[in-house]
């Protein structure tokens, strides 16, 4: 789940357990944009997994001799 920053002047209400805020569609489309090249990033070094793990691996053992 990402994490974002919302400037305070935004705030409309906060209770226990909601905050409400009032974003512009402007800063919406902003924040898509920069989620979908998160999604794309996590893509591509999902079929990477494997290389990354067994770099990780050959590393640790290098360390521990």
């Amino acid at each position: 789940m990402p994490l974002i920053k919302i400037p305070k002047n935004y705030l409309i209400t906060e209770d226990e357990n909601f905050i409400t805020v009032d974003v512009p569609e402007s800063l919406l489309q902003l924040w898509q944009k920069d989620y979908q090249k998160v999604i794309k990033a996590k893509g591509i070094l999902k079929n990477k997994k494997a290389a990354i793990l067994d770099h990780l691996e050959s590393v640790r053992r290098e360390w521990s001799e």
